[in-house]
């Protein structure tokens, strides 16, 4: 299953390893589903990582950083995005909008972000964290579609 993973679930299942973001973050890790990004998306979340209130938590919680998003890397597909047609309040969220209008299309895209306030974009189910580690618990039909 392939699956585009907003910035804010990689950030919070790193940061706090017993919530709904940390079970995405280790289906990825367990190869149960591949992560999908475009140079930007994997540009956006290696910026994040940086910043200085986020590197503190990571830290805190004994994440190596570097080391994560080489493996990350390694396992991820990564995909040139068109243009998507549908509109976001966020502008910055617009590449995770146009990974949802890539061919083939992923079958999620899971984020914590408010301002995806539409179920599907292009075609794919919008979920939350707890919302797709409930799907994957239950085996049922991954399909969002």
């Amino acid at each position: 299953m392939r699956v585009v993973v907003d910035t804010n679930v990689w950030i919070s299942g790193l940061i706090s390893p017993a919530g709904f973001p940390a079970r995405v973050v280790q289906a990825v890790l367990d190869g149960q589903i591949i992560p999908v990004f475009s140079k930007a998306t994997f540009a956006e979340l290696r910026s994040v990582w940086v910043r200085p209130k986020i590197s503190r938590f990571l830290t805190r919680s004994s994440v190596e950083v570097k080391a994560f998003l080489g493996n990350l890397e390694s396992i991820a597909e990564f995909v040139e995005a068109p243009r998507g047609t549908s509109a976001i309040r966020d502008a910055k969220d617009r590449p995770f909008l146009d990974l949802a209008a890539s061919r083939p299309a992923p079958d999620f895209l899971v984020t914590g972000d408010r301002d995806f306030d539409r179920s599907h974009y292009e075609g794919v189910a919008v979920v939350t964290p707890s919302r797709f580690a409930a799907l994957m618990r239950s085996g049922g039909a991954f399909r969002g579609r």
